[in-house]
């Protein structure tokens, strides 16, 4: 028996032996997963984090624009086996102050169905007007081959009215400038051509900032397909390239800077400043953009420190199949001037979780306040789907080196994973939002892609492994079209933070849809009760409006921040920096957002979440902006509500809150809930 039972041991250390590697691969890769599985919390700590939580859901219809509701685009012929993908994008949604109520309680939706761009009041606000659909010019363009893309609400005339910039795949863009007809309607909007030369667009990104720093805001739009590719015609002939990488393509449409130059009633006129663009910067196939400054720490900014600080924006440029974009901004008025800036890397760091060296998949980016230090950080999606393509969404979290900015270096980490973010599915839009004004924000990401019933992951996977050389070439892509899907059965994400700063997906405890496919995300204090809404555009399928019914929020400042326009009126101060110091310690900051994401637009409004703070507690908050005259401050103290604050040429400190008050060129109307 014994010397059995040695010849057996004998026999299994030999074993173990000749097995060594296998075992300790497999054993390493066990560990890998468990560590990468994400931990889910107890029912018990998910229903505290989402206690009184709650939307009311509605789906909204577009206007008739007399075209036909459709599930798939016409494309190239050479891309027919492959026009699902193609039509993937389209969808986009935005809130607004169109109506000029004084409260964003207006969406600008753009429905791929039936091509159309419409203006309808938000459900719940009564009927205010009829919602109606905006017609694109058609002169010199063949409308079968135009699909819009996105629409950015953006008063570029600086009337005191809102006017709407839509974007297109086949054309370029059109500004409707609101003319002197008072009834909302399709004939209350004059269209305009922003672009003098009729040239083809293939546009998936649109912001509105003040690049330059001249005191009015510019544009910035980021096209996918090259200009001139003519992709949604039917009846083209040759041969069309697709990106000739998944991780590093470069052979895309570019990014196109417009500077504001001067306005009237009924017309505005730009500069195309693109060549600030180097190559490096300009190519990449483009899905988002994003604009804040983050160079500058103005956590302690007073009147006499404001020369230290450019309040000029960097810009985040979310590329697909390769490296994002981060653009440190050195520009002066009338002369726009970048500078790439990358993370670095450390012992641990893979190199696609480095900001700017990724070979992932980019498709939304928004800034928010997530470790309330003042210093935004930068929510990216990117594919990451199990069993699928799981690569990594990114959660760039500043380090607070401020020094870094001049040695070139952006001081950004990825904490994905370690705050619970990195992996949901194939995601487009992402927006911070904080819907239980809990001052800490939650984040909304879009999910899905092309909704079928066979699965083609499988095929994907082979192409994606393939040789890059091949990519360009559709002929060599498999069947994507109807009936195919990829991730097209899955639900969109409601990550709330816990006490810690690690975020949980609730969505699927909240009663909402899933099953869905998702591209743009819009938030705003629609019914001006201090609780945010949310809209979410999805492709080929009815849009979803969410009010915020929650019962048990916290108290929030918002704050409609304005200043005097260039032709009448006031328009939103877009870029404009808002700071709020909390009981806690804790700064919050936000801006005056100009669009930032890939197909959704916030309102331009700044929401500061204050918790269970009483009703009557005074805060001081901190705005900096810039104007023609240079970089503003002003610092006002308020109570939880909703504010409309029209900055001007004299300080604001110390003004006693009520309606209407005015101290100099400066106006704050309080609003009572």
């Amino acid at each position: 028996m014994r010397l059995q039972a040695q010849r057996e041991g004998g026999l299994m250390i030999k074993l173990l032996r000749s097995h060594a590697a296998k075992i300790a691969t497999t054993s390493i890769a066990l560990v890998l997963y468990a560590l990468a599985t994400p931990r889910d919390i107890s029912a018990h700590d998910r229903n505290v984090l989402i206690a009184g939580l709650r939307f009311k859901a509605d789906y909204l219809t577009p206007a008739d624009n007399g075209q036909p509701m459709r599930d798939i685009r016409d494309v190239h012929p050479s891309l027919r086996q492959i026009d699902a993908w193609i039509s993937s994008v389209g969808a986009g949604v935005a809130l607004a102050d169109i109506a000029g109520t004084g409260r964003p309680a207006d969406i600008c939706l753009v429905d791929a169905r039936n091509n159309s761009v419409s203006v309808l009041p938000s459900p719940g606000t009564g009927e205010r007007y009829h919602s109606f659909a905006l017609q694109t010019p058609v002169e010199g363009y063949d409308q079968r081959t135009i699909a819009p893309m996105g629409c950015l609400p953006a008063d570029v005339n600086e009337d005191g009215r809102m006017d709407l910039v839509v974007y297109y795949w086949g054309r370029t863009p059109v500004v409707f400038l609101r003319n002197d007809i008072r009834e909302l309607s399709a004939g209350a909007f004059t269209a305009k051509e922003i672009v003098a030369d009729r040239e083809v667009w293939n546009t998936n990104a649109a912001i509105l900032a003040d690049i330059d720093g001249d005191g009015h805001p510019d544009l910035l739009f980021g096209n996918y397909f090259r200009e001139g590719d003519r992709v949604l015609d039917a009846a083209a002939t040759g041969g069309f390239d697709m990106q000739h990488s998944m991780s590093r393509a470069d052979n895309s449409g570019g990014k196109r800077l417009l500077l504001w130059q001067d306005a009237g009633p009924d017309a505005v006129r730009y500069r195309d400043a693109s060549d600030a663009f180097s190559p490096e910067m300009k190519s990449g196939w483009t899905l988002a953009l994003a604009a804040r400054d983050l160079d500058s720490n103005l956590i302690k900014a007073n009147e006499e420190e404001l020369g230290k600080y450019r309040q000029l924006p960097e810009i985040y440029v979310a590329n697909d199949f390769g490296p994002d974009r981060l653009l440190l901004n050195r520009s002066t008025p009338g002369t726009p001037r970048f500078t790439l800036v990358e993370g670095t890397r450390g012992f641990s760091t893979p190199r696609s979780k480095v900001l700017g060296r990724d070979s992932f998949k980019g498709m939304g980016v928004d800034f928010g306040d997530v470790a309330g230090d003042g210093r935004p950080a930068i929510a990216v999606s990117n594919i990451s789907s199990p069993y699928a393509l799981l690569e990594s969404h990114f959660l760039f979290v500043n380090t607070g080196d401020d020094t870094a900015w001049t040695r070139g270096e952006a001081p950004y980490r990825d904490e994905s994973y370690s705050r619970g973010t990195w992996t949901s599915n194939w995601a487009w839009d992402i927006k911070f939002a904080d819907v239980l004004n809990s001052s800490r924000p939650s984040l909304f990401q879009a999910i899905g892609f092309v909704q079928g019933t066979t699965n083609r992951w499988p095929e994907l996977q082979e192409l994606a492994m393939g040789n890059d050389e091949l990519l360009s070439h559709s002929g060599v892509w498999p069947r994507f079209s109807r009936q195919d899907d990829l991730s097209g059965h899955d639900h969109d994400r409601l990550f709330i933070p816990d006490s810690r700063g690690k975020f949980h997906d609730v969505w699927p405890f909240l009663g909402l849809d899933t099953g869905t496919v998702s591209r743009g995300i819009a938030t705003g204090d629609v019914f001006g009760d201090g609780r945010l809404a949310v809209v979410i555009a999805r492709q080929w399928s009815p849009s979803l409006f969410l009010r915020n019914e929650s019962s048990e929020t916290g108290r929030a400042i918002s704050i409609d921040l304005r200043v005097p326009g260039a032709v009448a009126g006031t328009r939103a101060a877009i870029g404009a920096e808002v700071r709020l110091r909390l009981p806690d310690g804790r700064t919050l900051t936000s801006v005056v957002d100009g669009g930032s994401g890939h197909g959704g637009r916030r309102a331009p409004d700044i929401h500061f979440g204050v918790g269970q703070a009483p009703a009557n507690e005074l805060f001081d908050v901190n705005i900096v902006w810039r104007d023609e005259t240079g970089v503003r401050s002003e610092v006002v103290s308020l109570t939880p509500g909703r504010f409309q604050i029209v900055l001007g040429a004299k300080d604001c400190l110390s003004l006693p809150i009520g309606n209407d008050e005015r101290r100099g060129a400066c106006r704050v109307n309080h609003v009572n809930w």
